[in-house]
């Protein structure tokens, strides 16, 4: 983990929430540039979900995914939101709101200095702790992500002998793909820091779009209860697809409840843009996704004749911009992404049905991994129903009757899994995350909407209402400070050595090419290195240059500090090396001699 490839992901997020601005205001717009800097997580998601479409549809139609793609890509999405936003007639924002620092409970200040801590412990020494049990990761998903890197495409021959079904999406590969260029290389440790970029995203978008509908001591409380439950946290840096397909079907859902409640266009565009990028990042995402459409059309049936129209629309936008990728793999003659018995195969195994059921029932009510979020979201609904609350509770329910179907379904129609939460075995604890989280920020909303009701509130559909004069719920801007002292409370201990960190104290050093390199030791064995590269494509150019110039095949692996290494091995001692350094020399290399720690 270097600071060139730190500081590239720094780079390459920032980037990506430039693409969500720029679609934002066209979709949107704002008054106040204030109002960005609230959106800022539904920007950087909308970013993220528009550049997987564009960059799959590119690689399939054959445009090599590489630094210009991806930039050029990046600039067209941002500028055609601009031009959409002018043609819509949006005025620039101005900056009269900029310096309004809002107010915050003595009691909300907590939880939001707690979440703020939780989120500089993930970018710390846990954001590896699962790295050992990624198993698909390495399997699957950095292998694939590695070949889009190092050829820009995805050859049919090489997915085929992948782990996953070849016709699994390639969307959230494009991003690691695009993340390691941004890192110079296929640094498969810095990766792990990308999601953290998106835990942050999306715990900001949820505070963005409730921060202003759900009282604060309502929002960030549970909000940290969502954040802390053991099986999210357990995964929240694993390089799998499945935390970030529940960010994105769960800001989605909660952007058609929103949408059902204010009719604003911009709510159902951005939705759309999501679900789209769900359905690219997991095949699951065409599952959860069709959940949320069904639970919308559910939640508007009153209004049927008027929204069903643009709710189906929006579907079939969605989906129809996932249909270039599933072309593309048909047409190669890949496998498929239905489940092993096929989409109506499933038939032939009825006897899993109530297994499948019960297995998806007890992991999703499991207190060991998920503690009260299932509980809380389901006393939400009931309360929400209760006060009439029509929309968002009859939303939650349908979603989550749908998502425990389809999740059924899944392990039903997949015969070779086994009826077990044993990740090894069934990935129903996965699965079952993408609902955990759709609910989690579903939960603020609908205890606030039955809240408002209970207390006869005319502006329940719009505003938070206060909850009591009492010191912990009255807000003042003094308590910021608290949000402050969390800020800096990871940074602190760093630097002083608390012990409790596990650092020494100081502030982090990060490793530069020459910690990569052991200087020859006298009658120890060396290798000679040949050359470095960035890419595996000028590594085995290199190494071919060293072939033609006479020396053995050299051999090429990443040094650790971001940069492939081409060398030969086993040289016994210097002395034995000059003849190899010598070849190289003639054939404009630029050999060196290192220490083989083979030896």
């Amino acid at each position: 983990m270097t600071v060139r490839a730190l500081g590239g992901l720094l780079v390459f997020n920032l980037f990506v929430l430039g693409v969500g601005a720029g679609l934002l205001w066209g979709i949107r717009g704002w008054r106040w540039w204030i109002d960005l800097v609230r959106l800022a997580g539904v920007a950087y998601l909308l970013g993220l979900a528009s550049l997987m479409i564009l960059l799959t549809f590119e690689m399939v139609v054959g445009i090599p995914l590489g630094v210009a793609t991806v930039v050029v890509s990046g600039v067209v999405l941002a500028v055609v939101g601009i031009l959409v936003g002018r043609a819509r007639g949006h005025s620039l924002p101005a900056l009269g709101q900029a310096r309004r620092l809002p107010g915050l409970s003595l009691f909300a200040a907590l939880f939001v200095a707690g979440i703020v801590v939780y989120l500089e412990a993930l970018v710390r020494a846990d954001r590896l702790a699962g790295i050992v049990r990624e198993w698909d990761g390495w399997a699957f998903w950095m292998p694939r992500a590695e070949s889009i890197y190092f050829f820009g495409r995805l050859e049919p021959e090489f997915v085929e002998t992948l782990a996953q079904p070849s016709g699994y999406p390639p969307g959230l590969s494009t991003i690691q793909a695009s993340t390691f260029h941004a890192m110079g290389s296929a640094d498969t440790a810095s990766v792990h820091v990308q999601y953290w970029f998106l835990a942050v995203a999306f715990v900001a978008a949820v505070a963005g779009l409730l921060a202003r509908r759900v009282h604060h001591a309502i929002l960030f409380p549970l909000l940290l209860l969502l954040l802390v439950a053991p099986s999210l946290l357990e995964r929240v840096t694993t390089v799998y697809a499945d935390v970030p397909l529940g960010y994105l079907i769960g800001v989605a859902a909660l952007l058609f409840v929103l949408w059902l409640e204010d009719r604003k266009t911009w709510q159902l565009a951005a939705a759309t843009i999501l679900l789209a990028g769900a359905m690219l990042t997991k095949r699951e995402g065409l599952l959860f996704a069709a959940c949320v459409l069904l639970a919308a059309l559910a939640a508007s049936w009153s209004e049927r004749g008027r929204l069903w129209p643009r709710l189906v629309g929006a579907g079939v936008v969605a989906f129809a911009l996932t249909l270039p990728w599933r072309i593309w793999f048909t047409a190669h003659g890949l496998r498929s992404d239905a489940p092993d018995s096929g989409y109506l195969g499933a038939f032939d195994h009825l006897d899993r049905i109530w297994p499948s059921l019960e297995l998806v029932v007890t992991t999703l009510f499991d207190r060991d991994l998920w503690r009260l979020v299932p509980f809380v979201a389901v006393a939400a609904i009931v309360l929400a129903l209760a006060a009439r609350a029509w929309n968002v509770a009859v939303f939650a329910g349908a979603f989550t009757a749908l998502a425990i179907a389809g999740a059924t379904w899944a392990i039903w129609a997949n015969p070779t899994l086994t009826i077990t939460q044993d990740d090894a075995g069934n990935p129903i604890v996965r699965i079952t995350g993408t609902t955990i989280l759709t609910l989690g920020i579903l939960a603020p909303l609908l205890l606030q909407r039955a809240w408002s009701a209970r207390k006869g509130d005319p502006n329940a559909t719009s505003h938070g209402i206060r909850l009591g004069p009492d010191a912990l719920i009255w807000r003042s801007r003094a308590a910021w400070a608290i949000v402050a002292l969390g800020v800096l409370s990871h940074p602190g201990s760093m630097l002083v050595g608390y012990s409790g960190s596990g650092l020494p104290g100081g502030a982090p050093r990060y490793p530069g090419a020459a910690d990569c390199v052991a200087a020859p030791a006298s009658g120890r064995s060396v290798r000679v290195v040949v050359g470095y590269a960035d890419s595996y494509l000028e590594a085995d150019a290199i190494r071919g240059r060293a072939l033609e110039a006479g020396l053995p095949v050299a051999e090429v692996e990443q040094d650790g500090c971001g940069r492939l290494r081409v060398f030969v091995d086993d040289v016994p001692t210097v002395d034995a090396s000059q003849a190899l350094v010598t070849d190289a020399q003639a054939a404009g290399l630029e050999p060196t001699l290192e220490l083989d720690p083979n030896d």
